[in-house]
């Protein structure tokens, strides 16, 4: 009997294995494709998937304070590989609809402002918001930096023109005076002036020139040209006549004392008895 039921289930077995249509080949990542043909079950209904949308849509005249959605309208378009760009619309977005959600918050006079006792955690960290800001400070400093320097530029390229200017009016006044100095020689040359002739007075002030600069040259009687006491001090002072008696009045003082060739032979000051040696010793 054991037998039989053993044989009976493995032709069972045998006959649902042939009866099982094949399946698909899987990929050669373990994966099923997709079929490109659609499914005989698929069922493509509007109108149903209008009213499901219509039961989940918020209702046209709900209260704001359900949605507390603010839209922003972005004025520029932004390059979005632009990292500082980017962040920059983030803030200027978040910012502007803050001051919007704030200013309904109060016509409502609802509470807006966190509880002492909340805490929640930030979308972004506040490391990855360090690093923000200090790109941006970056950022900023070398658009200054940028902006210092193009001005260097242009306030060198003004002070060399307004140097180059100056020179150019400096060349002409020199030329002018050099041209009116010309002009007025030639009319000298005209009028008949003679250089060193008495008489020929060209300007008004030259007349009694003479007699001012006769008066100047003379000397003041009794006073020394480099006295500047008026003549008082004629005679010299104690102290001037001891150094005068002490040192002499001037002149080469240097090798005073030097031998020369007379006083190297003159020999009337020498004495052989008063030769050095021994003065005991007896003369044989």
């Amino acid at each position: 009997m054991v037998d039989l039921k053993v044989n009976d289930i493995t032709d069972k077995a045998i006959e649902n294995e042939e009866s099982e249509p094949e399946s698909e080949p899987e990929s050669e990542d373990g994966e099923e494709k997709p079929s490109t043909e659609p499914s005989k079950d698929a069922i493509y209904n509007s109108e149903a998937l209008l009213e499901k949308l219509e039961d989940i849509a918020w209702p046209k005249k709900i209260d704001w304070t359900q949605k507390l959605t603010i839209n922003h309208q972005q004025g520029d378009k932004i390059d979005v590989n632009d990292d500082l760009a980017r962040e920059l619309a983030f803030y200027t977005q978040a910012l502007d609809s803050t001051r919007v959600a704030l200013s309904k918050f109060e016509k409502l006079g609802m509470p807006f402002l966190r509880p002492q006792d909340y805490y929640a955690e930030m979308v972004k960290s506040d490391s990855h918001m360090l690093k923000i800001k200090d790109k941006l400070l970056f950022e900023k400093k070398k658009i200054e930096e940028a902006e210092e320097r193009r001005k260097m530029r242009e306030n060198k390229k003004i002070a060399k023109q307004v140097q180059a200017e100056k020179l150019r009016e400096r060349e002409k006044r020199k030329k002018d005076e050099i041209e009116s100095v010309k002009k007025w020689r030639k009319q000298r040359e005209r009028e008949g002036f003679v250089k060193g002739e008495k008489g020929n007075k060209v300007f008004g002030f030259e007349d009694g020139e003479d007699e001012v600069y006769d008066k100047v040259r003379k000397k003041r009687p009794g006073v020394a040209p480099g006295d500047r006491s008026g003549g008082k001090n004629k005679g010299k002072s104690k102290a001037r006549e001891k150094r005068d008696k002490k040192f002499g009045f001037g002149g080469r003082k240097a090798l005073k004392k030097q031998n020369t060739a007379e006083t190297t032979n003159d020999f009337r000051g020498f004495n052989k008895g008063e030769m050095g040696g021994n003065k005991k010793q007896k003369r044989f």
